[in-house]
């Protein structure tokens, strides 16, 4: 990370919260903001509502918010969300169920570290080589913390692979809960 880029982000973050709160301007609501520091571009996803949503669809089932523990897709049913925990994609592996995990970090980023069974597709190269899976597939996919493969994911589902999810936390994730003989970096 640039070291000034928390600072960028953070502005930002502190600026929608702002309007939030004062009931001003156009909120980012329905849409997701990417920054490319590199590139000096700023872009735009929309993310469309979901009117089957339990939380904020036409007809809610969540009505109030309980201290039950972390979240976790222990059933497998990803539709309604977008990322797993490592402890999820343990499960996963154990019970054998069929999926693709997709490292989207750099090649020598690879080269430090790697989750076993995983496939290199850099993010760079994810547009080209997106239909070497047929959309119904479930991909899991990491970078080294999450933000790489939140983007991937969001890229992916856009063009029809709708069981693509994120790895939250990343190999950095994984390496604390299930293999700390991987090199960290």
């Amino acid at each position: 990370v640039l070291g000034v880029l928390p600072g960028v982000v953070g502005s930002v973050q502190a600026t929608e919260a702002i309007k939030l709160l004062a009931g001003i301007g156009e909120p980012l609501l329905g849409r997701l903001l990417t920054y490319d520091a590199l590139a000096m571009r700023w872009g735009e996803i929309k993310l469309p509502r979901d009117p089957a949503c339990p939380l904020c669809g036409d007809y809610p089932t969540i009505k109030a918010v309980h201290n039950s523990g972390p979240i976790s897709c222990k059933t497998f049913d990803f539709c309604e969300s977008w990322e797993i925990s490592v402890d999820d994609l343990q499960a996963m592996r154990l019970a054998q169920r069929p999926h693709f995990l997709i490292d989207v970090r750099t090649p020598s980023e690879a080269e430090i570290c790697a989750v076993s069974g995983s496939q290199l597709i850099p993010l760079s190269e994810l547009a080209r080589r997106k239909t070497e899976f047929a959309e119904d597939a479930l991909l899991v996919v990491h970078c080294k913390s999450g933000a790489r493969s939140a983007q991937a994911v969001a890229f992916l589902r856009q063009h029809g692979h709708t069981n693509a999810v994120s790895l939250r936390g990343g190999i950095l994730a994984w390496i604390d809960s299930y293999d700390p003989t991987l090199a960290r970096y």
